[in-house]
């Protein structure tokens, strides 16, 4: 989902920036830098910023702001949390910007509903699927990676199409009939490629995965 910025008024796109680099700053300034630092994670993350710019860039739709790609914002927070997933988003979508495959004026909706928005409802999911859910491995990746990541990426794309009605840019009958008749063709990707991201991490390097710990998941089980 990519909102074009000939859709969005000046004041809109004026105050989406503000709220979205203060999230942002916020993260940044609060994020566990010394995670990255103490198991020498960096080089994880920086790959990681690149393979969601590169996700991001590769988007498919037959009109402005009606385009799908995948997110892979669910594995991002599972792997390094909330507020470093945040700063790894806000820098693929600002590659992206900068390149010129996204318009710099829409920055800041972009930023909200493709970064902001999925970290948070990811973090919440996971944080409720972790206190009322058996405490499993496959309850892990199955549901806190893939039918998670499945509706994180629903959500996205529901809410664009909302906010594209909501802005006039195009009509209810191109938005339900040639965008969101086909979302269930974009979650179920997301869902398998997160799922198979996390599965093959907490299997190989465990120690990677921040939200993942072998006393929960492993032991006694």
């Amino acid at each position: 989902m990519t909102i074009p910025a000939d859709a969005l008024p000046a004041w809109l796109a004026g105050l989406a920036v503000l709220i979205f680099l203060s999230v942002v700053i916020w993260d940044a300034l609060h994020a566990p830098w010394r995670v990255l630092h103490a198991n020498r994670l960096h080089n994880l993350f920086s790959v990681a910023g690149l393979l969601l710019a590169g996700l991001w860039w590769f988007r498919a739709g037959a009109h402005a702001g009606l385009e799908f790609h995948l997110l892979g914002i669910t594995a991002m927070v599972l792997i390094f949390g909330h507020r470093l997933a945040m700063v790894g988003g806000f820098l693929a979508l600002a590659l992206l910007t900068v390149i010129g495959s996204y318009d710099g004026a829409a920055f800041g909706v972009n930023g909200l509903l493709g970064v902001t928005v999925p970290v948070i409802l990811a973090e919440h999911l996971h944080r409720l699927i972790y206190r009322w859910l058996p405490k499993h491995f496959f309850v892990y990746v199955l549901v806190s990676a893939h039918f998670s990541s499945m509706l994180v990426i629903a959500t996205v794309v529901v809410s664009g199409g909302v906010l594209l009605l909501t802005l006039g840019a195009h009509p209810w009958d191109r938005v339900s009939g040639e965008y969101l008749i086909v979302l269930p063709l974009v979650m179920l990707p997301e869902g398998f490629m997160n799922g198979a991201i996390m599965t093959l991490l907490t299997v190989l390097r465990p120690e990677w995965v921040r939200s993942f710990d072998d006393r929960d998941y492993l032991k006694d089980k």
